[in-house]
């Protein structure tokens, strides 16, 4: 079992976004190829987001792997999980740091993942073949 407590800084990430993470994620019912157990918004602040991500993970991850899975959350907060191939790569092509993503795991292997600003690009939920760059100012 894995269970990672997101963190989505807000405004940054508007409700929708997280709505959209959640719902996808819970109609897929695996994430990153792993049995998905539970995937819900357990909190909200005026500051945070909180989602716990809840799945079967049966063998360790590697770094890369790891890194692979907390970006494409990125990419279903900005509804880019359609998206032409390039624009998915993008976003995937970029380090952590470049997203500002932190993380801490602790003894018992859960892990804190801390998303401080929204995805780069974001596909409007009206009409995904409008992509656009994020907008710093962006509300929710």
């Amino acid at each position: 079992m894995a269970l990672w407590h997101l963190m989505f800084s807000r405004p940054a990430y508007p409700k929708g976004q997280i709505k959209h993470i959640v719902y996808t994620l819970q109609d897929a019912q695996s994430f990153g190829g792993f049995a998905l157990n539970n995937v819900g918004i357990v909190r909200e602040t005026t500051e945070l987001w909180y989602v716990d991500l809840d799945f079967v993970q049966p063998i360790g991850l590697t770094q890369g792997l790891f890194e692979e899975m907390v970006k494409y959350l990125v990419v279903l907060a900005g509804r880019l999980d359609h998206a032409p191939l390039p624009v998915y790569f993008a976003v995937m092509q970029r380090s952590l740091a470049d997203l500002d993503i932190t993380y801490h795991q602790y003894q018992d292997h859960s892990i804190d993942i801390m998303f401080w600003q929204g995805p780069p690009i974001v596909a409007p939920p009206e009409d995904q073949s409008h992509l656009r760059f994020r907008d710093d100012a962006e509300e929710e």
